[in-house]
């Protein structure tokens, strides 16, 4: 094929760790054809949006951070309309939505766009709106902060190495930084309420089972917390099952709060990063949309980016699903 990038359109975050001129260079070899596009800002990718021809493809080159400012431009420039097919490539830190699609490394994954004309095979995936913004997840508590630790720990770092910038950097920021500031400081507390018609939680056997009674205004959960979230995918950067059970209920967000010490919850990572269930302390429901309410300011993080520290926040599912490249599907083509 002479033009084997016909029909895609890629994003490039002009502010990429890994070089985002060098990757849209790649890119632009590899796909011949492609509209590809550097961009540092949600205005230049609303306004390379509002000229780009219909594509069969529009491809995130980036992490999880460009993925969320794609789908959040491409709403803002057609909020009525149908999402495009879009495609997530490996090109973040961890990679938590990129590779819950299945995406492969970026050599293997542009030679197989190469060899695939005509269109893509897709899975709908749910989002969540929060703050104007579309993640597949998003929380406050002790993930904002091991994500503050994790960039203050890359910063003070003299290079990137392996023990800095992998999940052994994430681990040690966890273990160094995070767990004993979460030691000296008093849990917060908060107050979720249900903000959707219907609500669903899941037993210690994992069965979903309806909540009788439960309708917009029900206190779903008060008390203290450690973490606590509400997501449409079952895992965090680096393969780490935050929510494993995301995705049993389509058309829901999974709420899950956890309310365990500190310390319990680091000698118990492993069986928490791999979503083992039961797991004393977890808890998690199923519904459209909640309202948290802390008694405090507290640590927030949308899609593995740190925002700051929020008092309230509200999670609702978006309405209506982004049918994202299927690149497990697309690998086992004939």
């Amino acid at each position: 094929m002479s033009d084997p990038g016909r029909g895609i359109a890629v994003l490039v975050n002009a502010n990429a760790k890994r070089g985002g001129r060098r990757v849209a260079a790649e890119i632009s070899r590899a796909l011949k054809g492609a509209n590809v596009r550097l961009t540092r800002t949600p205005e230049e990718i609303e306004q390379w949006l509002r000229i780009l021809p219909e594509a069969r493809c529009i491809l995130s080159a980036g992490g999880d951070g460009t993925a969320m400012a794609l789908l959040t431009a491409i709403r803002r420039v057609n909020p009525s309309g149908p999402f495009p097919t879009v495609g997530l490539l490996r090109l973040g830190t961890g990679n938590g939505w990129a590779r819950a699609t299945g995406a492969l490394k970026l050599g293997e994954t542009l030679r197989l766009l190469a060899q695939s004309p005509g269109a893509f095979p897709t899975r709908d995936f749910g989002v969540v709106d929060v703050e104007g913004q579309l993640c597949p997840f998003a929380g406050s508590g002790w993930d904002g902060m091991i994500l503050n630790d994790y960039k203050d720990q890359l910063k003070e770092a003299k290079g990137a190495t392996l023990l800095t910038k992998s999940i052994y950097g994430y681990l040690t920021a966890i273990v160094t930084r995070t767990v004993p500031k979460a030691l000296v400081q008093k849990r917060p507390s908060m107050v979720v309420e249900n903000l959707g018609d219907e609500v669903f939680t899941i037993d210690p056997a994992g069965n979903l089972v309806r909540l009788p009674g439960a309708k917009k205004g029900t206190v779903l959960y008060e008390g203290t917390f450690g973490v606590t979230g509400f997501a449409t995918t079952t895992a965090f950067g680096y393969g780490f099952r935050a929510f494993p059970f995301a995705e049993r209920l389509p058309g829901f967000g999974n709420f899950r709060v956890y309310d365990g010490h500190p310390l319990k919850a680091l000698s118990m990572i492993r069986e928490l990063w791999f979503g083992r269930h039961p797991m004393p302390g977890m808890s998690d429901w199923f519904t459209t949309g909640i309202r948290m309410t802390f008694n405090r300011p507290v640590p927030f993080q949308i899609g593995g980016d740190a925002v700051g520290e929020r008092k309230v926040v509200e999670y609702r599912l978006a309405d209506t699903k982004v049918p994202l490249l299927d690149w497990r599907r697309l690998r086992d083509r004939p």
